[in-house]
């Protein structure tokens, strides 16, 4: 009898071992593997700040860079700035200028966004908006990052 619990505590012991770092390995980008950014957007009217940022941050990841923290090591940072000025016939011209830098600081490069809105449109919540933006911007963003 004590044979048999003694098999059994082993194999027990067995499954609730950790596993070797190569079985433990999925093959999916862990914390250490792939690139990770930082976005961060200044300007924008209403919440365009918090949505241009987190909806970026949603589009980054979708393709694969990871959200990272401002204070992260090795992460890449994409500043957005955003510029409201008045158009003609009742509209508003909005530019988002997004400045890709990497990890050492240096910048990698910028994508610049313009598009005539109705005035005053953005001024509380900017929804779909972020998303659009974010959509047609994380294509160039990506380019400008290392694969």
């Amino acid at each position: 009898m004590r044979v048999v619990v003694a098999a059994a505590l082993c194999w027990l012991l067995g499954l609730l071992a950790p596993l070797p770092a190569e079985a433990a390995d999925t093959g999916a980008a862990g914390s250490s593997d792939g690139l990770s950014a930082y976005v961060s957007v200044a300007g924008a009217p209403g919440d365009g700040e918090q949505a241009l940022a987190a909806a970026l941050t949603r589009r980054l990841s979708a393709i694969g860079v990871k959200e990272a923290t401002a204070f992260e090591a090795n992460a890449y940072d994409v500043q957005g700035t955003v510029r409201v000025t008045p158009a003609p016939g009742g509209k508003e011209t909005v530019t988002i200028v997004w400045v890709v830098f990497g990890p050492d600081g240096n910048q990698l490069g910028v994508t610049r966004q313009t598009k005539d809105v109705r005035k005053g449109s953005l001024d509380k919540r900017w929804g779909g908006a972020a998303d659009a933006a974010a959509e047609a911007a994380a294509g160039d963003i990506a380019k400008l990052l290392p694969r």
